[in-house]
């Protein structure tokens, strides 16, 4: 029996999507409807988990970058930025999705590109 060799084909790098979001846009939680209009307080401290910098989304590797790291939210409410949620919540955070756009926003004071595998959202 004669064996087979199959024919070596070179992989593509496969894009990861690339979306923009404000990171100072106004947002509010949607368990307790807290409203922050000068954006995510805890996007004002560097995220130790993911070595992001101040004002910057948290990074994901794979992408799917649609909030911030558990411990950004945990260094936020220890400095007294952000108040614990007091909505039907076992950590106490909020649930505060970045919202994401398909191209830069002209009119953003800091507009970042975050890299993720989340469609645009169809309501947004």
């Amino acid at each position: 029996m004669r064996r087979y060799a199959f024919p070596y084909i070179p992989n593509r790098p496969v894009r990861v999507p690339q979306r923009w979001t404000d990171t100072f846009a106004p947002l509010s939680c949607r368990r307790c409807s807290a409203v922050w209009e000068e954006g995510d307080p805890a996007l004002r401290v560097p995220c130790r988990g993911c070595g992001a910098g101040p004002s910057e989304p948290c990074r994901r590797s794979k992408g799917g970058n649609e909030r911030v790291c558990a411990c950004r939210d945990e260094d936020a409410v220890r400095l007294g930025m952000l108040e614990p949620c007091e909505g039907l919540t076992w950590d106490g955070r909020h649930e505060k999705p970045l919202r994401l756009r398909a191209e830069p926003v002209p009119s953003a004071l800091m507009c970042r590109a975050v890299r993720t595998g989340a469609p645009i959202s169809r309501w947004g």
